[in-house]
């Protein structure tokens, strides 16, 4: 088993104390934080692979009156992405315009200018590994993988609870795959 370390969103907490008192009687490996507007809680969990213990941490903290609406993603920078892999900055600078490496490098999923570049994780780790470039942690590179697709489906799921009961069925197969008629 490992420790996966990761963060769920969730909706607005009236009453914080109280909220964290019903997770920890739970489950003790759940931080919450934030305030009527929303929060997130931070978890260590040990399972046998990133999703499971993302999932049994979505029904902790949903049992707990949480609600749980997403699963932070963890948005790296090009500095970051050195620091995870080893190599300097410059060098995965030259990953990202594809002067070195096998090219398309994911594009930034928040790109605010020149300056701010932030990149996914679950690409970039998924791109790392594909190139043979870089060293990364096997964990970590799990948990951003689940957590982009975990995250996916918590949205998709807060749709198809907001559509109107007509549209429902038609979103639920598209989500599913089957045939639209």
């Amino acid at each position: 088993m490992s420790t996966y370390w990761f963060e769920l969103e969730v909706g607005p907490v009236s009453d914080l104390e109280e909220a964290a008192e019903r997770l920890y009687s739970r489950c003790g490996d759940g931080q919450l934080s934030g305030d009527e507007q929303g929060g997130t809680v931070l978890f260590s969990r040990e399972a046998p692979n990133a999703i499971g213990a993302i999932l049994s941490a979505i029904d902790d903290s949903e049992r707990s009156g949480l609600a749980v609406t997403g699963v932070m993603e963890d948005l790296v920078t090009i500095d970051d992405i050195a620091e995870k892999t080893g190599r300097s900055a410059p060098a995965v600078g030259h990953w990202t315009t594809g002067e070195r490496g096998p090219g398309s490098f994911p594009a930034p999923v928040i790109h605010r200018g020149s300056r701010v570049k932030l990149y996914s994780w679950a690409q970039v780790s998924r791109w790392l590994a594909d190139a043979g470039l870089g060293k990364i942690d096997s964990v970590a590179a799990e948990v951003a993988a689940a957590t982009a697709d975990v995250d996916a489906l918590l949205r998709a799921r807060q749709v198809l609870r907001d559509a109107p009961s007509g549209k429902r069925e038609a979103l639920v197969k598209l989500v599913e795959g089957r045939k639209r008629p």
